[in-house]
Formats: C-alpha cells, sequence, structure tokens
C-alpha cells in the first residue's frame, strides 16, 4: 500500500479521470491497466477507474484509499520512493527499518517510465533478492499482484533470469494460494504458463481441471495464443490433445486466433495448429486495426518477413486476395510495413 504521505487525492482524481478518457480512447496502455480488474473496458465509469487508481496504489477500494488521505494539507517527503530505492540497491537493511516504521510500503507499488505500473515485490523479484522479498510478503505484499499485462513478480524474475527467486514464488504462491484462482495451487496461472513454456505447470493445472484449458488470460486470450505465437510446440500440442479450442479469439487487445499469432514468426505452430483444422482463411472479428485480417495478412506485417510461414499458409489454401477491413490484400499490407521482399513474394502468388 503506498504511504498516504506520497499521495494527493486531487491528484489521483484527476488520475483516475485522465485514465477513464484513455480508456475510452481505445489506448492500449490504458486498457491493459483496467483488464486485469474487469471482464471489459466497456462502459466503464469514473467509480471503475478510481478503483483501478486504488488498486494500483495498494487500497482495495477507492473509499478506503480516500478516508487513508488528508486532502486539506500537503505533505512534504516521498518515501514510497524512497523504499523503491532501497530495494533496487539491495539493502535489506533499509527495507527492514522502513517496514518498521511503515509496514504499508511492502504493498506499495509506483509508476514506471513506460507508464505501467509495479509492486515492491515485483522488483525484488526482477533484482533476485529473496530476503527482501520475503520482507515484503510479510509485510502484506501480494505474492501474486497482477501489474498491466497481467504479469505477477514471478514473471519479472523469470525474465532476469533469476531462478533462484522464480522457485521461491512458485512455492510460496502454491503454499499460500489454498487453490484458488488463478493459481489454483500449482504457483502461476496457465495462461502465464504456457506463455513462458513451462510444460509443468500447465500439466498441473489440466490434471487439477481438465476444463482449465478453456481459461482465458487478463486481455481475453485463450491458453492457445501465446505458446502458438511462442513457438511452444508441446505445450499446443498438450493442449489441443487436452481440448483447447483451435479457433478460439482472443476478446480484449488485438484480436485474432491463435493461427494468427503463430503466423507472426513461427512456422512449427503454424503446422501444428492447422493440422489441428485451424481455418487459414480465419478473419480477426475484433475492431481494431487489425479488423479483417487473416493469418496471411498478420504474417505479412511482420518485421520477421517469415517466408516458411506464409508457405505453410498457402499450401493450407490460404487466399491471398482476400481483403481486410479496409480493403488491403496481404501484399499491401506488406508493401505498408515496409517488408519490401514479402510483398514481391505474396504478388507472385496472386497472379
Amino acid at each position: 500500500m503506498s504511504s498516504a504521505k506520497s499521495l494527493s487525492l486531487a491528484q489521483l482524481r484527476i488520475q483516475a479521470k485522465e485514465l477513464l478518457q484513455a480508456v475510452r480512447s481505445a489506448d492500449p496502455a490504458s486498457l491493459q491497466r483496467v483488464l486485469p480488474y474487469f471482464e471489459s473496458a466497456t462502459n466503464l465509469r469514473l467509480a471503475n477507474t478510481q478503483l483501478v487508481i486504488a488498486r494500483e496504489n495498494g487500497f482495495p477500494s477507492w473509499a478506503v484509499l480516500k478516508r487513508s488521505l488528508d486532502d486539506t494539507r500537503a505533505i512534504g517527503g516521498n518515501p514510497t520512493a524512497q523504499f523503491f530505492k532501497a530495494i533496487e540497491a539491495l539493502d535489506a537493511d533499509a527495507v527492514r527499518g522502513a517496514l518498521g516504521e511503515m509496514p504499508e510500503l511492502g504493498a506499495s507499488w509506483r509508476q514506471t517510465p513506460r507508464s505501467y505500473w509495479e509492486s515492491a515485490l515485483h522488483v525484488a523479484a526482477q533484482k533476485g533478492s529473496i530476503e527482501i522479498a520475503q520482507l515484503l510478503i510479510d509485510a502484506g505484499a501480494e505474492i501474486y499482484g497482477i501489474r498491466q499485462g497481467g504479469y505477477p513478480p514471478v514473471d519479472n524474475a523469470n525474465d532476469h533470469h533469476q531462478s533462484e527467486m522464480v522457485e521461491f514464488l512458485l512455492r510460496i504462491s502454491a503454499e499460500r494460494d489454498e487453490g484458488a484462482p488463478p493459481t489454483y495451487g500449482v504457483g502461476i496461472d496457465l495462461v502465464l504458463a504456457a506463455r513462458i513454456g513451462w510444460l509443468d505447470r500447465v500439466r498441473a493445472h489440466v490434471d487439477r481441471d481438465p476444463f482449465a484449458v478453456y481459461r482465458r488470460g487478463c486481455i481475453g486470450e485463450s491458453v492457445l495464443h501465446w505458446p502458438a505465437h511462442n513457438g511452444h510446440a508441446e505445450i499446443l500440442r498438450y493442449l489441443l490433445e487436452k481440448g483447447a479450442v483451435v479457433e478460439a479469439d482472443e476478446i480484449g487487445l488485438y484480436g485474432g486466433k491463435p493461427l494468427h499469432w503463430a503466423s507472426e514468426h513461427a512456422p512449427e505452430s503454424v503446422k501444428i495448429l492447422l493440422a489441428a483444422g485451424a481455418n487459414p482463411n480465419s478473419r480477426n472479428q475484433f475492431a481494431n486495426d487489425f479488423e479483417g485480417y487473416t493469418p496471411l495478412h498478420m504474417c505479412a506485417r511482420q518485421s520477421e518477413q517469415c517466408f516458411e510461414c506464409a508457405e505453410l499458409l498457402l499450401a493450407a489454401g490460404a487466399d491471398p486476395t482476400l481483403k481486410d477491413r479496409q480493403g488491403q490484400f496481404a501484399a499491401d499490407v506488406a508493401r505498408r510495413n515496409g517488408r519490401t521482399e514479402m510483398e514481391k513474394f505474396l504478388n507472385s502468388r496472386t497472379g
């Protein structure tokens, strides 16, 4: 929880209004901030974005945040910023001392230069200090607190190759979640485990609940989207074998089916999905820049210019003469994005 000394209710009200305006403008970063708390960003009101601001600052509700603040005067200093500096410096004694004076700092969050929010535990996980992580957890840090995009501290640890921290967070999460969602006693949610490529954790989820293959991530992606995109072939085969829906749409941010995501740069995933019955001419139904895209359009857009993916799609019956919502062929998409070789390749296939 952020210290009341470091917050201004007037500023937070402005942030909530600005967040609401950004969400209504379909700003991707703002949508990622609200989607962990709401099933849909449609028809959100100010009270909803106030809740997001409160949660990002470690409070369960706007009302609790408001009660915690003195709105009549500004109080100097920023203990939260100093606390994060101590974590980044791996100064466990300073962290321990700060928590002794202000235990609520253990659950504090901050906004990064990239405009997303992260908790103190995210930073400790990234730095790999199990000692500091334990201090934060003992002070009330949420072990599986989600920052924008659906990423808990264990993902930070994994991204920064902190293997001991990964094992620590998986263990303590599994011990304390009491089998509740989103981790269900496995230490990590299924969609993230599939994204990272941890087959053992994916199997553990499905062993506990065969219907887990129908779960969704925070942007509405199915369990297949990320392993398809990231080329985790073994996980993809396993989930399809267990009944995951090959034609499921991502419904929250980008849109598209697993084949759209695989067609960016993962030929082995493309092979697996086509063999499982994926439609090579399926459409992205989401109302955004990708609306009407086929997997071939998505392939054409990418900087990787994955000709193997394009060949596989065409061999399976992908039609290069289909147009997206803007009236573009796949070759047009390649040209508009500077994919010269892909444009030539696709034009050679349209006759």
